[in-house]
């Protein structure tokens, strides 16, 4: 994504992967849209706006999957990691943006040769739930389901966070106990439990659209 000023309105060559849309009843309008796109270091400049507007307001999520103690220090560690990631990394970081405005949610993992999710945090607004399901889908579908192996992650046992990943589908294998527990989806259960996901969305009232090819998309007034 190149940032680009266009009569003062945010413009930039976006890699978006996915769209989760809710229509208003009876009307076909869009009531709700959550879009997903991949940042690295060529979105520098959006990514330096961010951090600078990070630290004005407090974030909270109590079903968050972190490695940093609070949302805040979370999302400034995904940040700094997505201004070093090259194109063609095989890590990567995801934010979700709502409405076109509001950045409400970031996932970020490794992928060296075993897919690791590290962080998702999402916050603020109604559909806080469906911007967690969407990021985590894009996710199983755009890097699990390509791998040959399982999906790890850790998160503090007995979290919410935790209890999250194994309604998503994900198991515990045996092992020491650690402040973070370590969580496994077996890789023959990952294309089954993507489309769990998928079907989640479309019962919460959602249209998704996947994209393969990267467009020119105008953020005006971007919230963090």
């Amino acid at each position: 994504m190149q940032i680009q000023s266009v009569k003062n309105t945010p413009s930039f060559q976006a890699n978006r992967l996915r769209t989760a849309m809710k229509l208003t009843e009876n009307t076909g309008k869009h009531q709700s849209a959550i879009d997903i796109y991949s940042i690295n270091s060529s979105d520098s400049g959006l990514i330096d706006k961010l951090l600078l507007k990070l630290d004005l307001k407090e974030r909270t999520d109590s079903f968050a999957i972190k490695e940093k103690p609070n949302v805040n220090e979370t999302i400034r560690n995904i940040l700094t990691k997505a201004k070093m990631l090259k194109e063609d990394s095989s890590d990567g970081v995801y934010l979700a943006v709502q409405n076109g405005k509001r950045v409400t949610g970031f996932l970020d993992y490794t992928n060296s040769g075993i897919p690791l999710l590290k962080n998702l945090v999402v916050w603020k607004g109604k559909e806080q739930d469906n911007t967690r399901l969407n990021l985590f889908t894009e996710f199983l579908k755009g890097v699990g389901i390509k791998s040959s192996e399982s999906i790890t992650s850790y998160s503090e046992e007995k979290s919410r966070g935790n209890k999250w990943l194994q309604t998503q589908g994900f198991e515990i294998p045996q092992q020491y106990k650690f402040a973070r527990q370590r969580l496994v989806m077996p890789q023959e259960n990952v294309s089954e439990n993507a489309a769990k996901c998928e079907q989640k969305l479309g019962t919460n009232g959602f249209e998704v659209t996947q994209y393969s090819e990267p467009q020119m998309i105008e953020l005006t007034n971007l919230e963090l």
